[in-house]
């Protein structure tokens, strides 16, 4: 996997970066404890509650971060993101420590590290670092151009917390609303972040719903740092102006996703599952065909619950006749 292709991956939100100071790396002198986070890029991290005082002069947020230096994968460790105030007597400084050695011990100053928030989980992270010394430098030093830290694409900022806290907002009116198939702010001039943020949204509402297992087979893949194989599923589809609405979606493991999406089978008026009699015939689809006849999960609470509407619109415009 080249560089180019690690850092634009659709499980990862836009990138932002530092150029990394000398006290950044492991190679420091004062041999200080982690990488400086600016004030600009704290938005897009774990807002961090309370508030640093002499009695409290660190606050702290445990994130995961796969470590990478350039395309090469060093593991995934258990980081911290803090702010550290020097007994209250400071200002307070914002700072990833603990874990890092893999990147900054590689790491000298004026090399770049590429930051990312999954999309999927906003407790992960990935840390890219590209050192001077890589053939890819000169590429990321373009997008880079002249600044210390910010975003990669200036143009595409990343989800920030209050981008989320918006999206949020947004949701809760939408679903305190009497339920529409077709959602008229999915035009096209809506900003690609926010975009983002409501499909961060979306699918977090929509997975503790279903506590993260799926609707048809009630199972789920999980690794053990956390990550899940469970989709958030449109049942009109957000690419034909379906809403970003809890009970336009439900959970599905990727097969039943792909499967839902393709007509391979529905659900009924009855909230039971429908696979049409061309699809049960095709010997590779035995397993589907299992289902038939079959209440799905339901939303744990009722009123998020898929839309009747929904489920017809995706019959009369999906289902395999």
């Amino acid at each position: 996997m080249t560089l180019r292709c690690l850092i634009t991956s659709p499980e990862w939100d836009f990138p932002i970066f530092k150029v990394l100071a000398n006290n950044d790396t492991g190679n420091a002198s004062g041999h200080q404890g982690g990488i400086v986070v600016p004030k600009v890029l704290r938005p897009f991290f774990p807002g961090l509650a309370g508030a640093v005082s002499a009695a409290t002069p660190t606050i702290d947020h445990r994130v995961e971060a796969q470590l990478f230096v350039e395309n090469g994968y060093k593991g995934t460790v258990n980081t911290r993101y803090q702010f550290q105030t020097w007994g209250g007597t400071r200002s307070p400084e914002s700072r990833l420590t603990d874990q890092l050695g893999p990147l900054r011990n590689s790491a000298k100053g004026g090399d770049i590290l590429i930051i990312q928030r999954s999309i999927d989980r906003l407790d992960l992270y990935r840390l890219t670092l590209v050192r001077q010394t890589s053939p890819e430098f000169p590429i990321i030093a373009a997008l880079v151009a002249n600044r210390n830290w910010g975003v990669l694409a200036e143009t595409t900022p990343p989800v920030s917390d209050d981008d989320l806290d918006s999206a949020i907002a947004e949701e809760g009116i939408l679903e305190a609303a009497p339920f529409s198939l077709i959602d008229p702010s999915a035009e096209t001039t809506t900003s690609t972040t926010k975009k983002v943020a409501r499909s961060i949204v979306f699918r977090s509402t929509v997975l503790k719903q279903y506590e993260e297992t799926c609707a048809i087979c009630e199972e789920a893949l999980r690794t053990p740092s956390g990550l899940i194989e469970i989709d958030a599923a449109h049942v009109v589809p957000r690419s034909l102006m379906g809403a970003d609405d809890a009970r336009n979606g439900f959970a599905l493991c990727k097969r039943h996703h792909w499967a839902f999406d393709k007509g391979l089978f529905g659900i009924g008026d009855d909230r039971k599952v429908i696979v049409p009699n061309a699809v049960s015939l095709i010997i590779q689809n035995a397993n589907l065909k299992k289902f038939n006849g079959h209440p799905i999960r339901e939303a744990k609470t009722t009123a998020l619950q898929v839309h009747p509407s929904a489920f017809q619109w995706h019959r009369e415009n999906l289902l395999v006749r």
